[in-house]
This record gives structure tokens, sequence and C-alpha cells, in this order.
């Protein structure tokens, strides 16, 4: 190694130490890096933030006002058609309001009451394109400054608001209708805008449109009306209730002369009229003449009307994205065609039956809430009190929440697990508490207060059993029940709580359901599994003829399969024929019935669901205002007005019958193993099963006993082998019995100490089907179930 390079390892000389700048220079480095990292990332964020926010905004350019503003000047009567027992259409009632509207053409609006209104809302008006951008970056700028609400809105903005009812007050709506206005400014004149603002504006003390404001304030037209005058009404439209002169005089002078100094100023005034306009201002006088009060028809409609005037509402409130108040005054003054779907017989039936007050319970607090439908969607009758006094009071078929109690059963739990093969016909089930039902006690209960162990799907529902139902919720979990209930059968009361057993298997709601989409529900189990969703007209029509709301060719949501709604049905028919069956009372002499009872625990809603071939209903009832425990006989008022207004409804009708899926079959099962009976099974049934999923053949050893009845009527059948049977013959169910056979309900046990300790208190939620007293050893159980505890 070279001299030169040995100097570079030796320690002598002075040593100078850099250590200091080295990790200055690193730090700068890191910072410096993680500065552009930074940097980068804003850029990349804004680039994609900003990409978004265009591309967001592009989206709603096409964002227009549905509703034609030539149409806010109609005045014209809407009528009602029912359609006659050969299918023509005849005019049934008309749909009007006793409002004195008066619509003033533009030509008819002095010029002082344009100028003022544009002078002192949108002074560019006659300029701008629908948008005034300086105000509108004024109003934004003002609203990142102060944090104020936004401002700079047009005419024709506020009058897409007044129409719409759209005043959320977001960017969304904001961006909305800004290109709302463009694209208004491009389909009308400006004059047929102002035209459209002055006549549906809000001026206060409950006037809108200045001809309304004049007849109020003035007692003249607003044609005969002056400079001030004009000014002092459009000094309102800013802040109506602080600005109404009936009620602040002070104030809307002082806004009336700010009004006429902006016309002044922009020249819409000259200074003589300025001035004399002024001096009138100190000392004006309002006569406070009233207009006649609207409101709707005087004429008392039908419950079927009502429900049907709320539809249509709904449906134009979607269709022209428009306010409730906005579709009731085209209901009443479009001159709307409205092809209504109503059974004028059923409704007449049902009416006249809750009119009959020894039809229902004594107890005036004691309401109900019917409806009555087809099998696909048109719904027939409408009762929504045990009174109508007035228009529009509260609907309990259709606007009312109320706790299904078992009604929920079918729909909820079984129908659900059939359809994921969970369970058939004749699956046995556990009639046992789950444990940590309610806290840390078991449950749920059962209306008897006992627990019969184990037990068939078909005596479960018929008997109405709450501790099975649960236990198949628990099984296929309370998700696809509440998952079934939203999005295939379309209720839209369910609460994100409901989502879990107790709700779904035995109807203890957060907020409940309505009569409406609980009936609506059933039909899918005489449809073919179909659902429809309910509706009460066939069509309308504007006033030109053209069809702008249809129901016709409505598509039903496959909701189950067709083979699941054949057994749902023949398990619901048990509950009507069916010896243990909770719905017993029901049955109608001739006719085949299904159906499901509903009676919460604390026995405040009583229900019933059912149909025949002809049409199917529900009802609630309970008590009106304050939910209260109704006693047992009061209970019993649900099933007994359905079962006489059907069986009015069906006393003249040709014979019907259900049709059902050629893939469900009959066959004979056994009432213990709940499979296939054999030759050495001494209880025995009849049920319906899918022909590809059979039950395997029952093995089990069963003691050697006497003939005994099975729980489906047949007489110590030991059938040889398991051989389906034709569906052409077998869908026909046992007769039901006749009026006078039908076995009164018995009362529920009371709690005792001599009952079983392991038996949890009744919870607030549920049901109590109270048909069936069973106590140790008595001889009604069905072979085979034998009481816990």
């Amino acid at each position: 190694m070279r001299k030169t390079d040995i100097s570079k390892f030796s320690n002598t000389g002075p040593v100078q130490d850099n250590s200091a700048s080295d990790t200055a220079r690193s730090i700068g480095k890191i910072l410096a890096k993680a500065l552009l990292t930074l940097l980068a990332i804003l850029m990349i964020t804004g680039t994609i933030v900003g990409a978004f926010l265009v591309s967001f905004i592009w989206s709603m350019k096409d964002e227009t006002m549905a509703y034609d503003l030539n149409k806010l000047k109609l005045n014209y009567t809407s009528f009602i058609y029912v359609y006659d027992e050969n299918g023509n259409p005849v005019e049934y009632q008309s749909l009007y309001s006793n409002e004195n509207r008066v619509w003033v053409d533009y030509s008819q609006i002095p010029q002082a009451m344009k100028d003022a209104i544009v002078a002192i809302e949108d002074k560019r008006f006659w300029e701008h394109n629908g948008v005034d951008w300086r105000r509108t970056l004024g109003a934004v700028t003002q609203l990142f400054s102060e944090g104020s609400s936004y401002g700079g809105s047009t005419i024709t903005q506020q009058l897409i608001k007044n129409v719409t009812g759209d005043k959320d007050v977001s960017l969304t709506r904001k961006v909305k209708e800004i290109f709302r206005a463009l694209n208004l400014n491009k389909e009308y004149s400006r004059e047929q805008i102002l035209e459209a603002y002055l006549n549906v504006v809000n001026f206060g003390s409950g006037t809108n449109g200045v001809q309304a404001a004049a007849n109020l304030y003035f007692g003249k037209d607003i044609q005969d009306c002056d400079i001030a005058e004009c000014a002092a009404i459009a000094g309102i439209t800013q802040n109506p209730s602080r600005y109404t002169p009936l009620v602040h005089p002070e104030n809307n002078m002082e806004r009336q002369q700010v009004v006429l100094g902006e016309m002044y100023d922009q020249g819409k005034i000259t200074k003589a009229e300025y001035d004399e306009a002024m001096e009138k201002s100190r000392h004006m006088t309002f006569v406070g003449k009233k207009q006649e009060s609207g409101g709707g028809s005087t004429e008392i409609w039908n419950w079927y009307v009502e429900t049907m005037f709320e539809d249509v509402k709904e449906d134009l409130m979607e269709l022209y994205s428009c306010t409730s108040a906005k579709a009731e005054d085209m209901i009443y003054h479009d001159g709307l065609k409205i092809y209504c779907a109503m059974d004028q017989e059923m409704q007449s039936i049902a009416e006249s039956f809750v009119n009959n007050t020894e039809n229902l319970p004594q107890n005036q607090e004691i309401d109900l809430g019917y409806i009555a439908m087809d099998y696909d969607g048109r719904v027939l009758a409408v009762v929504g009190a045990r009174e109508k006094t007035r228009n529009r009071p509260l609907n309990l078929a259709t606007d009312a929440q109320r706790q299904p109690g078992s009604t929920i059963k079918p729909i909820g739990v079984y129908a659900p697990a059939i359809e994921l093969g969970a369970i058939n016909y004749s699956t046995i089930v556990e009639d046992a508490p789950l444990e940590n039902w309610n806290g840390d006690k078991p449950g749920p209960n059962n209306f008897d207060n006992r627990y019969l162990g184990n037990m068939t799907v078909e005596f479960a529902l018929e008997n109405s059993r709450n501790a099975p139902a649960a236990r198949i919720c628990k099984e296929i979990t309370p998700e696809v029940g509440y998952t079934f209930l939203k999005d295939k059968l379309h209720f839209t009361s369910l609460q994100p709580a409901d989502n879990n057993i107790a709700p779904i298997a035995i109807g203890g709601m957060s907020e409940g359901v309505t009569v409406r989409e609980m009936t609506a529900a059933f039909q899918i189990f005489a449809n073919g599994g179909k659902f429809t969703e309910p509706y009460t007209y066939y069509y309308v029509e504007d006033h030109d003829g053209n069809v702008i709301l249809d129901n016709r060719n409505k598509e039903p949501v496959q909701a189950i399969s067709s083979t699941t709604s054949s057994i749902m049905h023949h398990l619901l028919n048990r509950v009507i024929t069916g010896s243990q069956g909770s719905g017993r009372r029901a049955a109608i002499s001739g006719w085949e019935v299904f159906g499901k009872t509903g009676t919460t625990n604390d026995q405040k809603d009583s229900w019933f669901i059912g149909g025949t071939p002809y049409a199917l209903a529900g009802i609630w009832t309970g008590y009106r205002d304050t939910p209260t425990a109704m006693n047992n006989t009061e209970t019993k008022y649900a099933i007994s007005i359905w079962q006489g207004i059907m069986s009015q409804y069906l006393e003249n009708k040709e014979p019907l019958e259900f049709t059902y899926d050629e893939n469900v079959v009959s066959a004979t099962f056994c009432q213990q193993s709940g499979k296939l009976a054999t030759g050495s099974c001494p209880r025995t049934g009849t049920g319906w099963y899918k022909k590809d999923e059979m039950p395997e053949r029952c093995d089990m050893e069963h003691p050697v006993e006497g003939d005994e009845t099975s729980s489906a009527g047949e007489e110590g059948e030991t059938p040889e082998g398991t051989t389906p049977t034709d569906p052409a013959t077998s869908s026909q169910v046992t007769e039901p019995p006749t009026d006078s056979s039908v076995p009164e309900e018995t009362e529920p046990v009371p709690e005792t100490p001599s009952q079983p300790s392991q038996v949890p208190p009744q919870e607030p939620e549920g049901n109590t089907d109270n048909n069936v007293v069973v106590t140790p050893g008595d001889d009604t159980l069905p072979p085979g179930i034998v009481p816990v505890g």
C-alpha cells in the first residue's frame, strides 16, 4: 500500500466532526420527501375528489321539474269511475275542493306587481337563464365564510321549490335546483314563469297567489291595486310570517318601503310615483277580507275512496317529485279520471256489517281495521274504523301499526323454513323453551302456560304454539324471515330491531305492522307464491286523456315457490278444520277456508287473516287510541266479524275451488316420527309434500296400542306403505264443520301455583291464541304428544 493511502487511516492531525451536519441533512431529506409525498397525496386525492364532484354534478344536468306549468292554472273537477257488472266504467263520485281558486293570467296582473316582485326578489330576472350566477357565487362565499344558509335563489328557482316542495337544505338539492331552473328556462318563457310564480307563492295569512292576497288585504282584485299596494304584497314573500300586514303591519310597512326604494333605484317607477307610494305606505290600512275556506268536499267519502285518494296522492308525489299538498291540489283541480278497483258489493257488505252495532263489541273504544283483496293485489273493500264522521281520519286498516301476534308465524317462520327445506309438513319440532329468551329466563311462553314436548309442524301451527315457531326461527335465523318480509313481501313498517327471534317468530314488533301489509302477505298462500303490491285503482288519466298512473299488468314477485305455497295452504287450512285449530270459528259451510289467528299475550291486539277461493281478508281489533287489554269475549270479535262479512259475500257466489301445484302430493305420515307411515304406525295423519322431497319411511318402534283417532281425523288408519295420492283427487280437504258445529274457543289457563315451576311468566310480546286448554292427562291431546312437567 502506498504511503498516501496509509494516511487515510492515520489518527494524526486535527479531527473534524461532521455528524451534526449529516444528521441535519438526513432530517431535511426526510422532511422534504414527506412533504412531497403529502403534496402528491393531496394532488391525487384532489384530482379524484374533483373528478367525482364533476361527475356527480354532471349526472344531474338533465334534472327537470316533471310537472307541466300550464296545469297549474287548471280548475277542473276530478271524477272516480267504478266498473259495473258488465265491466263498463260508470261515474261513481266527484272529487273537488270548495276553495275559491282564481288563477290570474299574466295580462291581468298590473305591471306594478310584476315590477315590484322582480325588483325585490330577482332584479336580473329578465337577463339571466334561470340562475343568477353572481348571486349564487355570493351565497356560496357567504356560506363558507359565515356559515349562513343558502341564498341567491332566483324567481325560477323559488317557483320550483314552491311546486315541488323540495326545500331540503343541502348541496345536492341546490345543484338539482340549479339544473331544474336552467332546463325550465329553456322550456318556458320568462312571462310564463313569472305568471306561475305570482299565482302560487305564499303571501302570508294562508294566501297563495297575488289574487288571494289582494282579496284578503285590500278587498279588491289584483288588477285594481296601485303601486303601494303591490309593493306591500311583494314584500311579504321573503318571510310571510314576519311581514304579513294583518299581524305585523309595522314590519310590512318597513319592507314595503324597501321594495319601493328598489323599484325607484332600478327605474321601475318615477320620482313622483315613488314619493306618492311612500306617503301612502305610512297611512295604509288592510281590510282583512277572508276568502271562502277550502279543504275539500263536504261529502263524507267511504273508506275505500279514502284509501284510494291517499294511494293516488302518494303516486302523484313520486311521479312529479312534488309535495303532498301539491299532489292533493292536482286531484282536486286537474280534472283527473280515476278508475277505481273497488268491489262495490263487498264494500257495501263490509260497511253494513260494521255499521250494525250488534256485530261489534259493546265497548265503543274497541275499534277495528279491515281490508279485503283478491289474489292479484286488487283491494276489494276497506273499513278503517267502526265509525266515519269526517274525511281523512286515521285509517286503522292502512295507517295504524299494531302488534301482529301469531299471524306473523306463517310468513316470518313457516313459509321461509319450508322454502329452504329446513322443515316439511310433518317435521317433528320440540315444544320446549329456549334458554335466555327474556333476559335469563327461558321462553317463549305458550297460551296455556305449558310445553308439550315433540309435535309435528302441522299441530304446532294448527294449535298456534309459540315455542316451536321460535325454535324453527332460531334454526333458519331470524334474518331469513326479516329479509323475506322486507324484500319479498314489501313490509315497510319493520324496524332494524325487528330482526330478532321474538318479532319474527311470535310478533313482538318494535312498531307493529298494518292490516294492509299483513293481508297482502297472505296472498302468496293461494296463488302459487306470488306477491303483488295491493292497489286501489286501475289507472288514472289527466284532463287530456293521457294515462299518467297505471296499475294494470303489475308484475308480481315470486315470493315463494308454487310448491311451498300449496303446502302452506294445506297447513293453514288445518288451522280452520283441525280439531285443535285456533281458527275453527272462521269456518264457512260449503267453502274451503285457510287462515291464521293472532292474539298478543297481553290481549291488546286480536287478528284474523284468512282466504276463500273468491277473496282474502284481514282484520285487526283492539283499542283505538291507547292499547289496552281486552277481555276474552272481546278478543273473539276479530274472527267473528271476518266470518260474518265473508259469509255474506260468498252467499250467492258460484262454487269455486282452490288450485294446487301438481308437484305437491299427499301421503300418510306417522304422528310420532313425522316420517311416512308404515303399517306399524298406530297414529297417522295426511300430509302434503314436494314430490321430489318426500320424507323417509318411519323406522320408529311403536308400542302396541288400541285403535285411536289421529289428529287428522282418520280412524285407526294403518296403511300398507306410503303411496302418494293423485293430486287431482287428494287436494280436496276435510269438509269444514258447519256454522252450528264450530266449537267455541276456550279461555286461557290462568297461572296457578300448581302449574309447572319451569314455565316463565308471559312476555309482553307475542301470541296467546287461546283456543284449547291443555292440562296434565287431558284426553284432548293429539296422539303421541306428552305434556312437559
